[in-house]
């Protein structure tokens, strides 16, 4: 196994937590782009994004070795939220959704 593929093995973790681990407890299948994480930012800016990568990794400091990588592929995630989100955002960029508010009940 090449070392680039140890990195992908974690950054695949990561993106496996999303859309089948602890995503989708919270949030059912719902398209990526319509979560929580979207409007949120969208109302208070990427920094949301970047603070929750931040209280994650933080937290992960103090806990056992099975949630230590549990909470830090959620920050991965969330590190992957702020770069999409920066990408979606860029003027003329046809795959920009605008979610200003929580979807209705």
């Amino acid at each position: 196994m090449k070392n680039s593929e140890l990195l992908k093995e974690v950054l695949d973790a990561a993106l496996q937590q999303v859309v089948t681990g602890k995503g989708m407890e919270r949030h059912g299948g719902e398209d990526l782009l319509n979560q929580p994480w979207r409007w949120i930012s969208d109302a208070a800016g990427e920094g949301f994004l970047l603070g929750q990568a931040l209280k994650k990794t933080q937290e992960a400091a103090r806990m056992p070795s099975d949630r230590f990588e549990r909470e830090l592929l959620g920050a991965i995630a969330y590190l992957g939220f702020a770069i999409l989100k920066r990408r979606l955002d860029q003027p003329g960029n046809s795959k920009t959704i605008f979610i200003t508010s929580p979807p209705s009940s």
